[in-house]
């Protein structure tokens, strides 16, 4: 009974890398890393479609997320900037300054 073996991200990509080269054989290119030749067409397909996603911009749904993510923390620094400018300018203390422990 053989195991199967698990290849890495970056040995699919060097796969699929192998089969844009010109004049690529896949059958060649299957034999040397020893995996099906479904599996060769299957990787590039899925890279191929991905690179489609990624210049057309629709990204990936956790790549959104980090996206929005990104926004929500800019949006609270500026408001917490706001609220310090206002502090300020009615005469409160600002968060971070010590009056001396009087109230």
């Amino acid at each position: 009974m053989t195991t199967r073996r698990r290849f890495s991200p970056i040995e699919k990509a060097q796969i699929v890398m192998e089969t844009l080269l010109p004049k690529a054989n896949v059958a060649e290119i299957r034999r040397t890393h020893g995996v099906r030749s479904s599996q060769v067409y299957e990787r590039k397909r899925a890279a191929l479609a991905g690179r489609h996603r990624a210049l057309t911009g629709s990204a990936s749904p956790d790549a959104a997320l980090r996206a929005e993510n990104v926004r929500l923390k800019k949006l609270v620094v500026e408001s917490a900037l706001v609220i310090n400018r206002l502090q300020e300018t009615l005469g409160g203390n600002s968060a971070g300054r010590n009056d001396g422990g009087s109230s």
